[in-house]
């Protein structure tokens, strides 16, 4: 049976007359109401020959739409990955971690590892929220952090991972005059991203330093995000981050963020398991 998609010209309209119709129908899979008609070919190699031939149908229209469909999800996709592999300042363990490489030692743990995932799963440009995950070096903060952010990029939005004592170094990389990009190029990336991961924030003072040049580009970065989805780890308690990231920015830290905090002992001084162990 062949589909007939295009216009007819006015001298083949005669071919699907009301005397060859065979049936008309509703298409199941377009809905739309199509004509059957038994035809005789005018030209072409099967010149003579009977075929059936409807016309109406959109079947063939709609999948060409969804295909076209998938294949700009799938080039934003890629666009996405290419961001976060390029622009990201993460160190090269957290690239491979994810939710299934991440086991939770307590019932805590995968509470908080559940809360991550409805995090991510829940995730909308239109009610932006803020994750913060405090809990002492080691207990997988970043580990989860990195995990939500590439569950959220699965969907389709952009992200970056940004460490921030990295960020300064990078930063200040680009006083030199042959610098690749400018301090307001990274800037502008950091804010217009869908979700921001700002890791280890606080650790990159050693001592309070408010008013200090550290203190002003952390304020820029949490205030160029609010509106925007950013999820925060740290070492510190509350009191001390504060301290050391001055009062502006701890408030913008906090506006609208879920506080999970990870216990546990150092995750990456945990023995690793032999291949036979993980067998079992």
């Amino acid at each position: 049976m062949i589909n007939v998609k295009t216009l007819l010209a006015d001298d083949l309209q005669e071919i699907f007359s009301q005397n060859n119709l065979l049936r008309r129908f509703t298409c199941n899979g377009c809905g739309e109401n199509v004509a059957e008609h038994s035809v005789t070919l005018p030209f072409g190699p099967n010149k003579g020959q009977v075929r059936n031939m409807i016309t109406g149908c959109r079947c063939e229209d709609i999948e060409l739409g969804r295909q076209a469909v998938r294949h700009e999800a799938e080039g934003k996709k890629r666009k996405t990955l290419h961001l976060f592999d390029q622009n990201s300042l993460i160190n090269r363990d957290l690239r491979s971690c994810s939710y299934d490489s991440f086991e939770p030692v307590d019932a805590s743990q995968n509470e908080i590892k559940q809360q991550s995932i409805q995090f991510a799963e829940t995730f909308s440009l239109e009610a932006p929220g803020n994750l913060l995950y405090y809990g002492q070096p080691g207990v997988g903060k970043s580990h989860l952090a990195t995990s939500t952010l590439k569950a959220i990029m699965e969907k389709g939005y952009t992200g970056l991972f940004i460490s921030v004592p990295m960020l300064l170094t990078k930063l200040k990389s680009t006083f030199h005059k042959k610098s690749e990009h400018t301090e307001a190029d990274i800037l502008s990336m950091i804010e217009r991203v869908d979700c921001l991961v700002l890791d280890d924030i606080g650790a990159e003072f050693g001592t309070d330093q408010r008013g200090s040049w550290a203190i002003q580009k952390i304020f820029e970065v949490v205030d160029s995000r609010l509106g925007k989805h950013t999820i925060f780890t740290t070492n510190l308690k509350g009191v001390t981050l504060k301290a050391k990231v001055g009062e502006r920015s701890f408030s913008r830290i906090m506006y609208r963020t879920q506080t999970l905090s990870i216990r546990g002992g150092d995750y990456r001084a945990r023995p690793i398991k032999t291949k036979k162990e993980m067998t079992l």
